[in-house]
């Protein structure tokens, strides 16, 4: 398969991402652009990075004459915490990386975004290039990062990821495409447009069934979306891709240490997504046919309903609260077309009828 690259502009600055079976083939020799003399390579690494792929990397490196120094985050959402940032940038000083040198993100989107995070602010800005391990990271990383885990702030400490290169190797993805990483391919073809749409919904059994060619393809397109969406001069279109992402949280604070508590993020945007398509019916004219459509994708993409009881004050008090931790209005990213996702002010009795519906129907999921 052809390594396909894509030159994605934000103004002032681009980034250069590459996607293949091979991606990596060439690391070294193409990761040596962005500095202007390899001397130092940081190599942060994800704990769950094998040591072939290791191997492999470090030696594209030294071949490209760089001489390395490295680091293995803590796990999962340690690896954003503000004792791992405190670490990791002791480690930079220790290895003594300077603004002319090279940070390298191997893994998961936790690492890849810790990565972002050093390379934004060590000396003030310090050449990045990811390799996203994951489907998820390889849709996110050249445009979102996960925000820091400092205590107290709810995931708020949040950056734009500013890294030089995206390398993600397809032949990474062992399997079906995993769901995590399909939401956000759903998510980025609703904000881009109908042909988008349809075509993900087109190749949706084959994402289920983890065809490198359709992956490549959805990726790519995602990253098209993506950037529109982060670099939309229109404020409001700029939160195209919350979408889902209110309810989201609500439910994740509601659910907390209850049924369906144990639920993981993508899951809860998933349905974040089908009840705010529900509402956008009424508050946006989205067609209702394509509500029914999207409930197929989420199962071509093996993404489940998830089940759980809830009562409506609860909910309802779940997303004012939650949105009052990032806005000082009530405000839904909703689709009004394919394409056209803006916020929308929803009235109280229209969100009061369709939460008592939609938790009605999760409330029959329950066994």
């Amino acid at each position: 398969m052809t390594v396909k690259r894509l030159l994605l502009n934000f103004g002032s600055r681009s980034v250069d991402f590459r996607i293949g079976a091979d991606a990596l083939g060439e690391f070294g020799r193409i990761a040596r652009v962005v500095v202007g003399r390899p001397q130092r390579a940081f190599l942060i690494w994800d704990s769950s990075v094998e040591d072939e792929l290791k191997t492999r990397i470090e030696r594209q490196l030294i071949d490209a004459e760089f001489c390395l120094a490295s680091w293995t985050a803590p796990i999962e959402e340690e690896a954003l915490a503000s004792a791992a940032c405190e670490t990791l940038f002791g480690e930079l000083a220790r290895a003594g990386i300077t603004a002319d040198d090279v940070i390298v993100g191997v893994g998961r989107t936790q690492v890849t975004s810790l990565a972002a995070f050093a390379g934004k602010f060590w000396c003030g800005g310090t050449a990045c290039v990811l390799v996203p391990t994951c489907l998820e990271g390889m849709v996110t990383a050249a445009t979102v990062a996960d925000p820091l885990a400092i205590a107290g702030t709810d995931g708020r400490v949040l950056l734009a990821p500013e890294p030089n290169m995206v390398f993600c190797d397809i032949g990474l993805i062992d399997g079906p495409a995993d769901p995590a990483g399909s939401i956000y391919l759903v998510g980025a073809a609703i904000t881009e447009s109908r042909r988008a749409w349809e075509r993900l919904k087109e190749a949706a059994p084959r994402l289920g069934r983890g065809e490198a060619a359709a992956l490549v393809d959805a990726i790519c397109n995602a990253q098209t979306a993506r950037r529109m969406v982060v670099s939309a001069v229109n404020p409001s279109a700029r939160h195209a891709l919350s979408f889902g992402v209110t309810t989201a949280r609500a439910l994740r604070s509601c659910l907390s240490g209850k049924q369906g508590g144990e639920a993981p993020w993508w899951q809860l945007l998933a349905e974040g997504m089908r009840f705010e398509a529900r509402l956008a019916t009424e508050v946006g004219a989205f067609p209702v046919d394509e509500v029914f459509t999207l409930d197929d994708c989420f199962e071509d993409l093996g993404i489940p309903e998830l089940a759980f009881a809830l009562d409506r004050d609860t909910f309802l008090t779940a997303l004012t609260a939650e949105n009052a931790r990032w806005a000082n209005r009530l405000l839904f990213a909703l689709p009004k077309a394919f394409g056209s996702i803006r916020l929308s002010n929803v009235d109280e009795e229209v969100l009061a009828r369709h939460a008592e519906a939609y938790l009605a129907s999760r409330a029959e999921l329950v066994s």
